[in-house]
This record gives structure tokens, C-alpha cells and sequence, in this order.
């Protein structure tokens, strides 16, 4: 079986767009891998993996594993900062929730908090604010809470915070554990499993609008305008675009750092 083939049918297995994926670090992991199980050709792991649930789940994440960095896309940031929690703010004085979707080892939900604690908390010390944290590998959460990272991983970090929140243990950085307070990390598949409530700006970067199949992104894009308060905010990778529904969910707020924001869906109900 040529590679590509094993790519295109267990990729349709999986509700995967085998297109997407960088093919020669795939093709690496899937070869050590078939060293692990002692199997000698594709043939025979696309076969366990029709066979056995849970290789098909450890064949998921070889296939979308993610690389995060703290304050990835900084210019994201810079606009949550200026733009996007100001807004949230005017529009909720009290509370304000995050979800960081597809969170891998915790770069994303504690760049978040970080940039809360640094930039805004001063100015508003009444609010309760908190990150949801969630992956469907547990290993990379255990990762996440221990908050020990390489220097590689925090490169884009703005000096001040680095220097406020880091400290170092040989050649490890650790994160301030004052920061993780503030983030909850929670086992929890997007695609199975039932939105979290209330969230006022979402997540979900370099994954679900990368790998999955249009029908699978469409789930969850709808998973996810269900969990978002009014006139809330989605952010995607730099690389993503979300896939058009019937009616619209969101419109672009900051078109170029893909930022969207939640409409107002009128029903037959409600427009009587």
C-alpha cells in the first residue's frame, strides 16, 4: 500500500482531510509506529485500525498534532488586547470566559491569562475572569499544568511578561503558577462532546478549520456559536478559514487576525 493511499482511506475513517496534513513528519511518527506494534506494513495497521477504537483515536492525534508557542501570532494578541476584551467588557462589566480549544500543552489558554494579568487586570480588578483549557490527549493536559517549558516555545513573549512571569530552572522556563489560577484544564472532545456555556471569546486555532472534513467543521463551528454569548468572538489560525452555513453564524471583526464575531441568527419563531 503506497503511502498516500494509507492517508486518503484512513483519513475518510477518521473524518479527516488527508491533504492538510505535512506529510513527512506524518510519515515519521507512522513508521515508528508501526515498529511499536511490531507490524510490518500498512496493510496490516490500517487493518488494526478498523479493528481497535483506541489505535484509531492514538492514529488521530499522530495525524493532527499541533506546534504552539506562547502569544502565537502576535499581532492575534495585540488585537484581543486593543479591541476584542474592551468590547467584551463594555458588553459584561462582571465576568469574562475563554475557551481555548485543542489547548495541546498549554501555550495558548496561559498566553490568555498572561496577557490579562499584564495588560488589563489593573484597570479591572472586579471582574471574574477564567480560561477553559481542553484537549482530548490527557498526557499533553498533565503536560500543561506542570507549566515547564522550553525557551524555543516563548520567543514571542513580550520581555516584561517574560521577565515578570518566567522563571528559570536549568534550561526550562517556569511559568508563575499565579498564572495557572486562573486556567481550568479538562479532558473534552469537541466533536462528541457538548459545548461549555457562556464563553465570550473561543479558540479553536490550527485544527478542526485545518483537518477535519467540511461537514465535521460545520458541527462544530455550530458547537461553538452555541457556546458563545451574544455578539462574542471566535478566533482561527492564520491559515483557516471557517466554512459557509445556512444561516450565517459569524462575520469577520478582524478579517486579517481572523477574528469573528457571533450574529444575531433570527428564526421563524422569533421573527413573529
Amino acid at each position: 500500500m503506497e503511502f498516500d493511499q494509507f492517508l486518503k482511506e484512513t483519513s475518510s475513517l477518521l473524518g479527516l482531510q488527508w491533504r492538510r496534513f505535512h506529510k513527512r513528519g506524518i510519515r515519521r511518527r507512522i513508521e515508528h509506529r508501526l515498529v511499536e506494534l511490531g507490524l510490518a506494513s500498512l496493510e496490516e495497521y490500517s487493518q488494526k485500525i478498523k479493528e481497535d477504537p483506541q489505535e484509531k483515536s492514538h492514529l488521530s492525534k499522530i495525524l493532527t498534532v499541533t506546534i504552539s508557542r506562547f502569544f502565537r501570532d502576535q499581532e492575534v494578541f495585540n488585537t484581543i488586547e486593543t479591541s476584542v476584551f474592551p468590547a467584551l467588557l463594555k458588553e459584561n462589566p462582571t465576568e469574562l470566559r475563554l475557551w481555548s480549544i485543542g489547548c495541546a500543552s498549554g501555550e495558548e489558554p496561559y498566553s490568555l491569562c498572561l496577557l490579562w494579568k499584564a495588560r488589563l487586570e489593573k484597570d479591572w480588578p472586579q471582574i471574574h475572569f477564567s480560561v477553559l483549557a481542553t484537549d482530548i490527549d490527557e498526557s499533553l493536559l498533565e503536560r500543561a499544568k506542570e507549566g515547564r517549558y522550553k525557551k524555543s516555545s516563548l520567543r514571542e513573549v513580550p520581555q516584561d511578561i517574560l521577565e515578570k512571569y518566567f522563571k528559570t530552572e536549568g534550561d526550562a522556563f517556569l511559568l508563575d503558577k499565579r498564572v495557572g489560577e486562573r486556567v481550568e484544564f479538562q479532558r473534552h472532545d469537541i466533536l462528541r462532546e457538548k459545548p461549555f456555556p457562556g464563553m465570550g471569546l473561543v479558540f479553536c486555532r490550527n485544527l478542526a478549520f485545518t483537518y477535519l472534513s467540511r461537514e465535521t467543521q460545520i458541527e462544530i463551528l455550530k458547537k461553538i456559536f452555541m457556546c458563545l454569548r451574544e455578539q462574542a468572538y471566535l478566533v482561527t489560525g492564520s491559515d483557516e478559514s471557517i466554512p459557509l452555513t445556512y444561516p450565517t453564524l459569524f462575520a469577520p471583526a478582524f478579517p486579517r487576525q481572523k477574528i469573528y464575531q457571533k450574529l444575531i441568527v433570527m428564526t421563524s419563531s422569533s421573527s413573529r
